[in-house]
């Protein structure tokens, strides 16, 4: 090596020890500010296995269940008919009414799942249902959800003139978001 690079590489050496010994020192803060985190931990609460029987345990499970469920908010069955409203709306249980159209069913999923594919490709928000109906099932296809009924009137023209599928309007139902297959 010549002499250039021999003190090059020393130099590297030599500032990188530095850099390892300096830096956690001066990153690390002082005693007083480890002192300090360390008594805001908490000490870790201490059960006496003798004194706590299974059923004592399930009991206290069971209750705070119940008062769990007496802070939710109780579903309000909702028979008000929304079908003429048109602007944002809430309904009893303070959810917006939604609209969908429902284009297809079908028995088979690839079918339904290739429906949604076109949709998307044209730029439609689709998504599918699976039900259950005769003991079969069965795959909605739809486009959706949105606030207003007239614009999404507009939107099944326009499906019906570029892909010649007729749907029809229906209510969204969040509820059913868990029955949607994914992708």
């Amino acid at each position: 090596m010549d002499g250039k690079l021999k003190q090059r590489v020393t130099g590297a050496v030599i500032l990188t020890s530095l850099a390892v010994i300096l830096i956690p020192v001066l990153l690390d803060g002082n005693e007083q500010e480890r002192q300090e985190i360390i008594n805001q931990i908490p000490e870790p609460p201490r059960i006496d296995l003798d004194d706590v029987t299974v059923e004592e345990i399930t009991a206290r499970m069971e209750e705070m269940e119940r008062a769990s469920e007496a802070r939710l908010p109780q579903e309000v069955v909702d028979e008000t008919d929304y079908e003429e409203a048109d602007d944002f709306i809430l309904d009893k249980n303070s959810i917006p009414v939604s609209w969908s159209i429902q284009l297809a069913s079908f028995k088979n999923k690839d079918n339904a799942t290739r429906l949604r594919a076109q949709l998307r490709e044209k730029n439609y928000r689709s998504y599918i249902l699976h039900g259950i109906s005769n003991d079969e099932d069965v795959y909605r296809v739809f486009v959706g959800p949105m606030v207003s009924k007239e614009s999404l009137a507009e939107l099944g023209d326009e499906i019906e003139a570029s892909m010649k599928l007729k749907g029809r309007i229906v209510r969204y139902d969040i509820a059913e978001d868990p029955d949607q297959l994914g992708g």
